[in-house]
Formats: structure tokens, sequence, C-alpha cells
């Protein structure tokens, strides 16, 4: 794996980048962290599941999340809806 800083990344970005895409591992690191560069597919809408499984168009999509968000902030607001800010314990629930 090639590592680098992020300012030698910065310098050398798109050469990096170049690499990355012909399937060399490159690391970028950031304090106690590595971060790999790689290339991601990008999936077309008539791909995506909601569209193959139910016919959903990418409009429709949109207006859904806008409603649902909408709603959402509806119900935060009004208090129906908070938002949790504990350390979840999944065997509180046993």
């Amino acid at each position: 794996m090639k590592t680098l800083t992020i300012t030698q990344a910065r310098k050398n970005l798109g050469q990096l980048c170049g690499e990355a895409a012909r399937g060399k591992v490159v690391g970028i690191i950031s304090g106690h962290q590595i971060f790999q560069l790689k290339p991601v597919q990008v999936v077309a809408w008539d791909d995506t599941y909601v569209a193959k499984e139910y016919g959903v168009t990418a409009p429709e999509m949109d207006a859904f999340v806008a409603r649902a968000d909408a709603d959402i902030a509806r119900k935060e607001k009004r208090g129906a809806y908070s938002r949790f800010k504990g350390k979840f314990d999944p065997k509180s629930r046993a």
C-alpha cells in the first residue's frame, strides 16, 4: 500500500486517482487513521433497488424524501419525536 500525508496527497491527487483507478491501493494518513482512495461505481437510477423492485422513478423518490423530511421536522418541532443522545445498549431491550 502506498501511504501519503494529506499534504502529499493534495499535491499529487490527479496522479493518485489514476493509480487507484488502475488498482493500486492508496492510503491517505490523517491523524491515527488511514483512508483508502479507491474508485466507486456510480449506479444509474434504473439499477437501484427501489426502481427495480417497486418501479419508483427518481422524481417520485425525491418527492417521498422531501415529504418524509418535512413530516419528521414538524413532529420534532412539536415534540412528538426527540433525538436519542445517549449510548445505545442492545441488552437493555431484553
